[in-house]
């Protein structure tokens, strides 16, 4: 009988309960600790601007109720401010309690020692549902000028906080591994194009907005000066400005593909411009009131430098070039599916006056953003041909032929050898000098057949081919950088089977130094 069948269950099953519990309380810290953190985050945006308003009055009760709304407002959930909708928020806020919210799940896994991808979704799951409730709460409590939909701030709390929990564990519990090992290599590495072409597009919307900022600085300072006489007011106007410029950031890029944006009767885009009022906000004074100018389709480059970018970044795909097409077409979706969603946050409703709607047409935008993308990869791709320094077969070549000028070098040292032993027999000077030279020339004859025997052997060559095909290996493995859960260059024909499932032992292996803190 075992030693384990005397052991009762309960002591058995002791470490395990016990091990469970501590992660439910390291869930509940994180979860009670980031929930506040956010309060206190739109506690104190709106505290700075109270305080530095001209003429308003400082109260503390005031800030903490006003915080309830600027909670949901972090969490991109549309207000109605006495029967007037606002649902252009800032993203800046956002962006900070989603890297709050990932970092707080990182915290949890790596203390629980979560390593696995059904040990993080209990994680996500719970994260996500505590701010849906806690964000539905809040709508339903407010009662007074700000209001909030239930329903809206259900979703809007529950799918932020869950995304941003998910990126937060996505590393250590496998999440991307579970993802490398369902799709194939090329759909994978548009993946990674595709948050590439992301990265540059928002880039290029940078490189508009400075630009813009730069052309309207005159403006921009009539803009301050006409909020208020006091330095306050302009502090409160920069500070809104730097909460909005995501957005500009989205609008620039907007601007750039060529679709635009429109603010109430404001319409902007490279060729044409529609004017109208804008709110008197120093960032919106970049925003042309005018006819456009012939030099503004100079913006229209930068989607096809992005596009060229992603077509030059495609060419280090392994395979045929109907992968790296592929490659490339997801990397385009991706692409579009990204600036999607960031022009539907980047606008909104602005009230009921003049301004009306902010939108930066996301459908369009897509659309443009897949083309600027897509086809000029694709000419790259398919023109300029693979990059031959990241080809499999290349260090294959490289080692062949190295190995056949080792095989020409070794008969050439042999020939030499046998040749000087032959000069050497000619000579007869003496009898010990002619013994010497005999064994020389024994001595040469055999090493020259056995070189030759090497040499004519196929079998040897096949041997020190592979060697040294092995040590190139070798050593491009030594120098490459490792890359967690990256994938290998392909062959050229991709596998056959790939395992259903994901292997336990990846993840929950021996713990280091970082899991046990």
């Amino acid at each position: 009988m075992s030693v384990l069948d005397s052991i009762p269950h309960a002591i058995a099953d002791g470490p395990r309960e016990r091990r469970h519990g501590i992660r439910r309380w390291l869930l509940a810290a994180a979860v009670g600790a980031v929930l506040p953190a956010g309060y206190l985050i739109a506690a104190v945006l709106i505290a700075l601007v109270m305080a530095t308003a001209d003429g308003a009055q400082f109260d503390p009760v005031v800030v903490l109720v006003a915080a309830l709304p600027g909670w949901l407002a972090l969490h991109q959930t549309a207000l109605k401010i006495t029967d007037a909708p606002l649902s252009v928020l800032p993203l800046l806020p956002t962006a900070l309690m989603m890297l709050l919210i990932a970092a707080a799940s990182a915290w949890v896994a790596r203390r629980s020692r979560l390593r696995r991808p059904d040990q993080a979704w209990p994680l996500i799951t719970a994260m996500g549902l505590v701010h849906a409730f806690v964000g539905t709460a809040i709508a339903v409590v407010l009662d007074g000028p700000v209001s909030a939909v239930p329903a809206d701030a259900f979703l809007s709390c529950g799918l932020l906080a869950t995304i941003a929990s998910a990126a937060g564990v996505a590393n250590r519990c496998g999440l991307i591994y579970l993802v490398w090992e369902r799709v194939e290599p090329e759909v994978w590495s548009g993946l990674r194009l595709g948050l590439l072409a992301l990265a540059a597009l928002v880039a290029a919307g940078g490189v508009v907005l400075l630009a813009g900022i730069c052309l309207s600085a005159p403006e921009m300072v009539a803009a301050l000066a006409r909020l208020g006489s006091t330095a306050g007011d302009a502090i409160g106007g920069t500070l809104l400005s730097l909460l909005y410029l995501p957005n500009a950031v989205v609008a620039g890029w907007s601007f750039a593909a060529g679709t635009g944006l429109s603010v109430g009767r404001l319409e902007v885009q490279p060729l044409h411009v529609a004017p109208g009022p804008v709110p008197d906000l120093p960032l919106l004074s970049v925003l042309p009131t005018h006819d456009s100018a012939a030099w503004w389709a100079i913006v229209l480059g930068l989607p096809l430098v992005v596009g060229l970018v992603v077509g030059t970044a495609a060419r280090r795909v392994p395979g045929s070039l109907a992968r790296r097409l592929l490659a490339v077409g997801v990397a385009a979706a991706v692409a579009a599916m990204g600036t999607l969603l960031l022009a539907y946050l980047a606008g909104g409703d602005l009230g009921n006056g003049p301004f009306g709607q902010v939108t930066l047409r996301p459908v369009a935008l897509a659309a443009a953003t897949l083309c600027w993308v897509a086809i000029p990869a694709a000419a790259v791709t398919w023109l300029a041909g693979p990059d031959l320094d990241d080809e499999p077969g290349a260090d294959q070549a490289e080692a062949g032929e190295s190995a056949g000028s080792t095989a020409a070098a070794a008969d050439a040292d042999s020939a030499d050898e046998s040749t000087s032993a032959d000069d050497t027999t000619d000579d007869p000077s003496d009898a010990a000098s002619s013994g010497a030279a005999d064994d020389t020339e024994t001595g040469a004859g055999d090493t020259a057949d056995v070189d030759g025997d090497r040499a004519d052997d196929p079998a040897s060559d096949n041997a020190s081919e592979a060697e040294a095909t092995g040590a190139d290996a070798r050593d491009s493995d030594d120098l490459a950088p490792e890359i967690p859960y990256a994938r290998e260059a392909a062959e050229s024909e991709p596998p056959r089977s790939k395992p259903a499932e994901i292997d336990p032992t990846e993840f929950d292996g021996d713990f280091t130094g970082d899991d046990r803190r």
